[in-house]
């Protein structure tokens, strides 16, 4: 039942591109009387810190990376350990084929070759011998004993742009081991890519698993939210409960450890810590933590994590349930208790500490929730999921009412006749995105409320 409810729990709550990986869940053998083995987990020398793109974690330092996906630029990434050796041989060998081969009517496969640097290569290509409508451009860089490879594909007369933007992408790769990196830049596999924040796209999803522990294994998965936010994590529950079907009569075997409103630093988000059946009837835990994020800000992506046991993927012998629920308690605290933003150079950041942050002195963190009806807490832009006429994003005054979401809908045939109204009011939650200065107080708080925030995105 655990799988079951993890692959709805995931298909209703993350887009496609954070799916690719990491569905299946749990299967281990029945238990065999065996006692669960306590885990340590507040021993600060026996954890380690882990850069996840613009964010720093703290996990058991037995927690071992074992795969995971990534977009940046709206490229695809992907690394591999060769040497130098290797490296030639694989970028020489992929254009041999290219040239080899020809389109109809013997026109070549390959379109335009870049070497922007000794170990740097970019091919853009027709991806078969038949005429598409799309070019592939794929990007080859080999930095520090990895072999980084980055995918993209675009219109034929953009091509020249697109391979402009692998180049910079690949030269911004910096190396890294164990050290965590003090510039601005997203986080990869043992790489860096150096940035300003400008990146228009950008996602992960990662899992550790704990070598003392194996069928303990962490995903993490970040994507910067481009569009409405994702319904919240709570108000899934009934559609995960549904989508198991007959099973839903019988949920009885899934038991809620832990339920509610969670923020971490100025990330507002919800958890639900379960406990439900793998394919072998043993409680296993799924615990999961989301924040929906803020529109088009790195620094508020979409964030999720899922801790669970129980899990044997991968090849790895069914065994007992090896931790507790006061284990997994622990665990699931100071792990999300450490997440904090990545400090750099400039100052950003929280210094590396998993402490609250906070902005613009005692106000109210951005990212604080205000439903309608309830009184406004921090002068600012705010924000709410509905194409709200007056503007989805819209300057508050401290001590108004937040008001309700003014949105269009569609009318039947008879309503038109009717005479009924296209515009609805609807219940919303508002998002703080921006401080403001005090407006004028001589301005009635009517006006103040329908004031629009001049958008600067583009």
């Amino acid at each position: 039942m655990l799988r079951l409810v993890r692959q709805f729990w995931i298909t209703c709550a993350l887009p496609a591109v954070l799916l690719t990986t990491l569905h299946n869940t749990a299967s281990a053998a029945p238990g065999n009387g065996k006692m669960e083995r306590p885990m340590m987990t507040t021993d600060e020398n026996k954890w380690k810190t882990h850069c996840v793109g613009r964010f720093l974690i703290d996990l058991p330092a037995d927690a071992e990376y074992i795969g995971g996906n990534y977009e940046y630029g709206f490229v695809t990434i992907e690394r591999q350990s060769m040497d130098r050796s290797a490296f030639d041989n694989e970028v020489s060998n992929f254009e041999t084929q290219l040239r080899d081969k020809t389109q109809k009517p013997d026109a070549p496969l390959i379109l335009k070759k870049s070497m922007p640097s000794a170990d740097t290569r970019v091919f853009g290509f027709w991806p078969d011998y038949d005429q598409r409508v799309r070019v592939k451009i794929w990007g080859y860089r080999w930095l520090n004993g990895m072999r980084y490879l980055i995918r993209n594909s675009a219109d034929p007369d953009r091509l020249d742009g697109a391979v402009s933007r692998q180049e910079v992408i690949l030269a911004s790769l910096r190396s890294l081991q164990d050290n965590i990196p003090t510039g601005k830049g997203f986080c990869i596999e043992h790489a860096l890519i150096a940035d300003d924040e400008t990146s228009k796209n950008e996602s992960l999803n990662i899992r550790f698993r704990l070598k003392s522990h194996p069928d303990v294994v962490l995903d993490v998965a970040t994507k910067r939210n481009t569009g409405t936010p994702p319904e919240s994590l709570l108000s899934r529950k009934p559609s995960v409960f549904s989508g198991l079907g007959i099973l839903g009569a019988t949920i009885g075997g899934i038991s809620t450890l832990k339920e509610g409103d969670r923020k971490l630093g100025d990330h507002p988000g919800q958890e639900w810590l379960l406990k439900a059946p793998n394919d072998q009837g043993q409680k296993a835990h799924l615990f999961t933590w989301e924040a929906p994020g803020l529109y088009r800000d790195p620094l508020h992506p979409q964030i999720r994590f899922d801790l669970q046991s129980g899990n044997f993927d991968g090849g790895l012998d069914p065994k007992p349930i090896s931790v507790t629920d006061k284990t997994m308690l622990e665990l699931w605290d100071k792990i999300l208790n450490s997440l904090r933003l990545r400090p750099t150079n400039d100052g950003d950041g929280s210094q590396g500490k998993p402490s609250p942050q906070t902005n613009n002195g005692g106000a109210f963190p951005l990212g604080e929730l205000a439903a309608s009806g309830t009184t406004c807490p921090q002068t600012g832009y705010w924000q709410c999921p509905e194409p709200d006429m007056h503007g989805s994003t819209r300057l508050f005054q401290k001590g108004v009412a937040m008001p309700p979401a003014i949105v269009k809908r569609d009318l039947s045939f008879m309503e038109r006749i009717k005479g009924a109204s296209a515009q609805i009011s609807t219940s919303t939650v508002w998002r703080l995105v921006k401080y403001a200065e005090v407006p004028n107080t001589s301005l009635p708080p009517t006006l103040l409320d329908d004031r629009v925030s001049p958008s600067n995105e583009t």
